[in-house]
């Protein structure tokens, strides 16, 4: 336990928390594991095994609070459906981004790193941040979907103030975010129309065509999950690997171990999902009052699963807060919906469990192991620039480092 935990939630200032999170966290767990926050409104569910308990039960805690924040700005989406419409949508999707399809995406992650690393491999030294990680994965949702190339900073742009305008709420961001998916999705239209129009073998001509019980995604519905996909696929998976290669470079002899062992992309990844994975929490709607540890949440309150502290809890995972690529406590391999194998292992929540478990979860982690992989390939030698120490700070509802100063041999 932390020593300057302080003695009560309230205690903490939205600049400490953004500073570090993990002595309010702590002290939620120990003392306050449904916490009303006075400030936000929300409930707050901090521990490890409530927090997998909810995630589960999408009968009486439902996803409709998405379209407060998503659904402003991009219109109706599968996440802030419940029931038969999300089963629906996830379904048409789901086959795209998961299993054998998957592999037909693998080609283009490494064309992308490799663009992306050529920019600056004979420079001998880079913003990892900066330069790599915050395009990968926008570059390869934009390959996946048939754009041009030539457009990649617009889409980019695009994406990052959508982004602003959901995770802050302050009225001029969340309006340039509207603005912004307007864009996209104007830009968007004619192409969309066309692979309505003329089928071909890539991503949105399958998902325009794609039919379950008789219902196809309309032209509105195509747009605004592009606009999710950008938003949700690229910056959750660009601050994961940010994330990743600032454990690594600050831990540089569990970097070793993977410059040895290249299998041990896998864990390292599981490891940061667990221990610093970028979004912090979900948000459900209590449909009917809940009763959990003697205190009542009433229906229709907000209640913040906090991702971040049960990836966090002592009582599941030994001295969290130590970035460790071989633990034996956290489950290393693919994700499980439910959480956790049959065995003592417990899954990281970053992707969240049950129905609306993130769709994503394969592309992001072969985005971080074969983005990563030819990162290191690259450049064998790379290290923190000297004297430079990344720092993660909380920023809206995610939390990452703005820049990761490296450096290495020239090659």
């Amino acid at each position: 336990m932390s020593t300057t935990a302080p003695r009560r939630p309230e205690e903490i200032s939205g600049r400490e928390f953004a500073a570090d999170p993990f002595p309010f966290w702590e002290l939620l767990r120990r003392d306050h594991p449904v916490f009303h926050d006075p400030r936000s409104g929300y409930w707050i569910v901090s521990r490890y095994h409530d927090v997998v308990t909810l995630f589960a039960d999408s009968e009486r805690f439902s996803n409709v609070f998405y379209a407060k924040t998503l659904g402003v700005v991009f219109g109706p989406t599968m996440l802030e459906m419940d029931g038969r419409d999300h089963v629906v949508r996830r379904t048409i999707v789901a086959p795209e981004v998961v299993g054998k399809r998957l592999d037909n995406y693998r080609n283009l992650i490494e064309r992308n790193a490799r663009d992306m690393i050529e920019q600056f491999r004979h420079r001998g030294h880079a913003d990892l941040i900066n330069e790599f990680t915050t395009w990968l994965p926008v570059n390869v949702i934009c390959d996946m979907l048939g754009l041009p190339k030539a457009d990649m900073p617009l889409f980019h742009e695009w994406y990052q103030t959508m982004m602003a305008g959901l995770t802050h709420f302050e009225p001029e961001k969340r309006a340039a975010g509207v603005a912004a998916h307007r864009a996209l999705a104007a830009y968007c239209e004619p192409i969309v129309a066309e692979r309505m129009a003329h089928p071909g073998d890539d991503f949105i001509s399958r998902i325009v065509h794609a039919s379950v019980d008789g219902h196809r995604m309309s032209m509105a519905e195509v747009q605004a999950f592009i606009s999710l996909l950008l938003t949700a696929g690229g910056e959750t998976t660009d601050k994961s690997i940010g994330n990743m290669w600032c454990n690594l470079l600050s831990n540089p002899e569990q970097l070793d171990d993977v410059r040895r062992d290249p299998s041990l992309w896998d864990n390292a990844f599981s490891e940061t999902m667990r221990h610093s994975f970028p979004v912090l929490s979900q948000v459900r709607t209590a449909v009917v009052d809940i009763e959990l540890h003697g205190v009542t949440i009433p229906a229709g309150s907000l209640v913040q699963l906090s991702i971040g502290s049960a990836n966090n809890d002592e009582t599941v995972f030994a001295d969290p807060r130590r970035f460790d690529i071989h633990r034996a406590d956290l489950r290393m391999a693919k994700e499980l919906r439910k959480g956790y194998d049959d065995g003592q292992r417990f899954g990281h929540l970053g992707f969240g469990l049950g129905k609306h478990f993130c769709l994503g979860y394969e592309m992001a982690r072969a985005e971080a192991v074969i983005g990563s992989q030819l990162l290191l390939d690259t450049l064998p030698d790379l290290r923190l620039a000297p004297g430079f120490a990344p720092v993660m700070h909380v920023d809206g509802a995610t939390r990452s480092a703005p820049e990761l100063l490296v450096e290495f041999t020239p090659a």
